[in-house]
């Protein structure tokens, strides 16, 4: 029996229905429902993604069927750092696992690295997602940092409680520094006695 044909190819604009239907297959797997992935994935969204600066997505057909895709983003590091190239998503459908479609594709995310002039991969993965963890750290893949996110509007409400505690806190300090100077002065004040003058 011939082995599938396993083909990796940059994807173009003609290509944002197929990687549309992968990217939704793909959020339907993380737990988001069907109709929301669907809001959120259609063909025009991906094309404007595809011509950012920057962005780049590679397409894993095999014979001729589309089984995962990756995105990779160039990413700069502060600022004496050199730039690097982020694998953001990778995705492989389920009958296609196994197969070496994912070695397939990060070949082509080194290749692209290559070309780019970059001398660092780094992927973004979740600390939940075991699997994926150990597949990236036998790539030689190592944990460098913790990403953190949070949604603007909760760090701002965030900042505002903190700037308000801390405010609270200063005021208290400074009503306990008063009351504490003033039982000191009433401590140390002299006290005056009057006297009668004596009786002449």
């Amino acid at each position: 029996m011939a082995r599938p044909h396993l083909s990796v190819t940059k994807a173009k604009a003609v290509d944002a229905g197929v990687l549309a239907t992968l990217w939704i297959e793909s959020a339907l797997v993380s737990g988001m429902s069907h109709d929301l992935a669907a809001r959120a994935a259609n063909a025009g969204r991906i094309r404007e993604a595809l011509a950012r600066p920057g962005t780049s997505a590679l397409l894993a057909t095999l014979d001729g069927r589309p089984v995962g895709f990756v995105v990779v983003n160039t990413r700069n590091q502060g600022l004496i750092e050199p730039a690097a190239l982020a694998i953001d998503e990778l995705y492989v459908v389920s009958g296609a696992r196994r197969q070496g479609v994912a070695a397939a594709l990060l070949g082509g995310v080194a290749k692209l690295a290559e070309s780019q002039g970059h001398d660092v991969i780094f992927a973004n993965v979740s600390t939940t997602d075991k699997l994926s963890n150990r597949f990236f750290a036998r790539l030689g893949f190592t944990s460098t940092v913790t990403r953190r996110a949070v949604p603007t509007s909760v760090l701002r409400r965030k900042l505002a409680g903190s700037d308000a505690a801390a405010r609270d806190v200063l005021l208290g300090k400074r009503r306990t520094l008063r009351a504490r100077a003033g039982i000191d002065t009433a401590q140390v004040a002299p006290r005056l006695t009057l006297r009668r003058p004596a009786a002449g």
